[in-house]
């Protein structure tokens, strides 16, 4: 029976290994900007620190760059566990280490883990709201209502790319609590009815809110399957992680269906002509080999004077042989709308979210561009540029001494002669000495009023 057993265990340990490979292939593959944020939360008891740590040796060992944010009950220096003030330290302590491990610096990672976090929270919230009771509760419904816009704020919420809710039978809590302890008294939290309400508070969460988030998993351990033990509940996790891992690393990006090509004249185009229409997201590769249009969202950044302009030129190794970007200069950024940019199925609400995260990726800053009207341009010029349809938003912002701090996989750096990421005179711009692609040449005569002398179409056949 043992030997049994040590091939099935070496058996599941190669199957992990092989998913582990092909999981940061895709990760190289699509060179991702950002670490995955994976929150653990659930019931007490139920297994989450045990399932971390297995799984972040499992993860480290084989290639990955992980960082582990601790669960902040523990160090909470507020002694009253049903105080709303707990939950509130605990939550924003969470976000602070999430947003701090977020903006990578030289110490780059590829998964953070949280034990415990924004989801976590807005379960004991909503905990907090109905108990002791629905008339005296400890969060009246104001604070509590107050408290989940904060929590499901697009602008920390979107990054959570997976949620992994652990759940336990309160009895079960309550023998794993006290098998090694030498009392048997119960603490505030510890006790079967609050167990009892605070798994009940859960699973109000996850059916009101659950559609807020990417992706949120569900775990018992303490069934059958996992038979109480902790190898078994890891084993699950880690498999279930990596496939759902591989799935989120597959760029799925978003398309319009090819009727729309009959609607648009090449230059200038109003807006009007996508706001009603679905975005369609499928696999990078099937979607590049249909005759779809892709809209990209894309932001001009100028001052308010409109007489200076960000350029930026892409690194050939990020760009294929037949992009039009390729060699040339260009007088915006952005890229490919994908399926975690979706939001309430608004076309224009998911292309901003979008742009926002571009621009957040590509020179880290934060811009806002729900307040600026996006115009289209459409150059049909050869087969890869007909294919694509630039969303544009100008951003006006004070350049004066500005420095951006370009993403140095996506753009050539500010070395040399090269004038990548630098802001730019627009007389400059417009003298003939850059290289621009056509969507650039577009925006200059659309947006600046001018007109590169004896300009000659790039997105020509015979470039």
């Amino acid at each position: 029976m043992n030997e049994n057993n040590e091939t099935s265990k070496k058996q599941k340990i190669k199957e992990l290994e092989k998913l582990a490979r092909e999981v940061l292939s895709l990760k190289v593959e699509r060179e991702q900007r950002r670490p995955l944020l994976i929150e653990f939360c659930g019931s007490p008891k139920s297994g989450k620190s045990t399932t971390i740590n297995s799984l972040n040796i499992f993860l480290k060992r084989n290639g990955f760059r992980t960082i582990v944010l601790t669960e902040r009950a523990s160090v909470c220096p507020i002694s009253n566990k049903t105080h709303p003030f707990f939950n509130i330290w605990t939550l924003t302590s969470a976000l602070s280490e999430i947003v701090k491990n977020l903006d990578q610096g030289k110490d780059k990672v590829d998964i953070i883990i949280s034990d415990r976090g924004i989801f976590d929270a807005l379960c004991w919230f909503e905990w907090l709201n109905t108990n002791p009771s629905n008339l005296s509760p400890y969060l009246d419904s104001q604070a509590y209502t107050d408290l989940k816009h904060f929590i499901l704020m697009d602008m920390w919420s979107r990054y959570l790319d997976l949620i992994y809710v652990f759940k336990v039978k309160p009895k079960t809590s309550i023998i794993r609590e006290y098998a090694n302890l030498l009392t048997e008294k119960r603490g505030s939290i510890m006790k079967e009815s609050v167990l009892e309400g605070f798994n009940s508070a859960t699973d109000n969460v996850i059916k009101k809110y659950q559609k807020k988030f990417r992706k949120v998993t569900e775990i018992e351990t303490d069934t059958d399957e996992t038979d109480n033990d902790p190898n078994k509940v890891s084993y699950i996790v880690t498999k279930a992680l990596l496939e759902i891992l591989k799935e989120l690393l597959v760029e799925k990006i978003g398309y319009f269906e090819s009727d729309l090509v009959n609607t648009l004249k090449r230059g200038v185009n109003e807006v009007d002509k996508i706001e009603k229409l679905p975005i369609n997201y499928n696999n990078r590769d099937i979607v590049e080999d249909k005759d779809y249009i892709q809209p990209i969202p894309i932001a001009i950044i100028t001052n308010p004077q409109r007489n200076k302009v960000l350029m930026v030129k892409k690194s050939d190794k990020r760009t294929s042989t037949e992009s039009p970007e390729r060699s040339k200069s260009l007088i915006y950024i952005g890229g490919h709308v994908r399926k975690e940019d979706e939001k309430n199925k608004n076309v224009l609400t998911t292309i901003e979210r979008c742009l926002h995260r571009e621009i957040q990726e590509e020179i880290g800053e934060s811009l806002s561009v729900r307040d600026s009207k996006p115009f289209l341009i459409f150059t049909p010029d050869n087969e890869k540029s007909k294919k694509h349809l630039a969303v544009c938003y100008i951003l006006e912002m004070d350049l004066e001494d500005k420095r951006f701090k370009l993403t140095s996989d996506e753009f050539i750096m500010k070395t040399g002669t090269s004038k990548s990421g630098h802001i730019l005179d627009i007389n400059e711009v417009a003298s003939g000495k850059h290289d621009l692609e056509a969507w650039s040449m577009q925006i200059l005569e659309h947006i600046f009023d001018k007109k590169i002398p004896k300009a000659r179409d790039l997105f020509s056949e015979t470039d």
